[in-house]
Parts: C-alpha cells; sequence; structure tokens
C-alpha cells in the first residue's frame, strides 16, 4: 500500500472512531521471521501513535499465523516465530491487541485432524498464556483442550 496511503487510511478509520487491524506486510512483502514481524509492527504502531494519533487500545496485528511442516526447513519455526515475535510485540506496542489465524499453522496437515488439533492447542496454550496473544481465529469445533492431549503431543 505503500506509507502515504497507509497513513490516509488510519486518519479516516480514526475520524469514524473505528479499530483497525493491522497484518505485518510491508513494501517488501509478508513478514515470515520473528525480526520482520516485529519490525513491521513496530514500524506501523509509531506512525499510527506518533504521526496520525491513532489510539494504541484501537490496534489488533495480525503478525500472520504461517505454515509449519510444509516440508520446507525455512518454515519449521513458524509458529514459534509468531509466539515469538507476539511478546515482544506486546512489550515496545503498549495497549495493542495481538490476533492471529490459527488454521493457517497446521495447513500442511489437512485431513490428519488429531495432528490439526493438537498444533491448535499447544500453538494457543503458548501464544496466549506466555505471550499474550488476544485474539485466535479458530475452528471451535476442531479444538482439543490442551489438558487432554498426550504429553508427548505438547512440546512446542
Amino acid at each position: 500500500v505503500g506509507e502515504e496511503l497507509f497513513k490516509e487510511q488510519a486518519t479516516l478509520l480514526k475520524k469514524h472512531g473505528a479499530a483497525v487491524v493491522v497484518m505485518a506486510f510491508d513494501e517488501e512483502g509478508q513478514a515470515a521471521t520473528e525480526e520482520e514481524k516485529v519490525r513491521i509492527c513496530k514500524r506501523s504502531y509509531d506512525i499510527l501513535v506518533n504521526e496520525v494519533k491513532f489510539p494504541p487500545e484501537d490496534i489488533i496485528f495480525d503478525p500472520n499465523v504461517l505454515t509449519i511442516g510444509t516440508g520446507m526447513e525455512e518454515h519449521a519455526d513458524y509458529g514459534i516465530d509468531f509466539i515469538k515475535a507476539t511478546k515482544r510485540i506486546k512489550e515496545i506496542c503498549p495497549y495493542v491487541k495481538i490476533s492471529g489465524g490459527i488454521s493457517n499453522l497446521s495447513f500442511g496437515f489437512r485431513g490428519v485432524m488429531k495432528i490439526r488439533e493438537s498444533i491448535h492447542s499447544v500453538f494457543l496454550q503458548h501464544a496466549i498464556l506466555e505471550s499474550g496473544m488476544d485474539v485466535g481465529i479458530v475452528n471451535a469445533h476442531e479444538m482439543i483442550a490442551y489438558q487432554e492431549l498426550e504429553d508427548d503431543m505438547k512440546q512446542l
């Protein structure tokens, strides 16, 4: 979108009293690593809060939950990168909320529901309780409670 259009759209949203969901994308593309997620969200926060004067409590960041288990080594840490980035973003961007589409994480395991459900449960346990994620977009019908998982399924 570019920085100027981002500011224009944010100003319009602020004028109407709306909250904003900001995906972790910039001119270079989608944030994949922990560092990229933090950098893009912090840059967006600084623009919104310091330049547009957007209320920080009305900002929801979505730092991109990306697919693990694709067979590509560079994708192996995507879940952990999201969890670590969430904690850091919450620390350096006061009052923001963090959201993520959880089913994206396990997309590589389509058709293997026990694995997908277990991945979601473990991910949410760590992302929410340890890192402060506020909103997880999930299919509640496809959830297993963390406490019901077998011990070998609880490893991050």
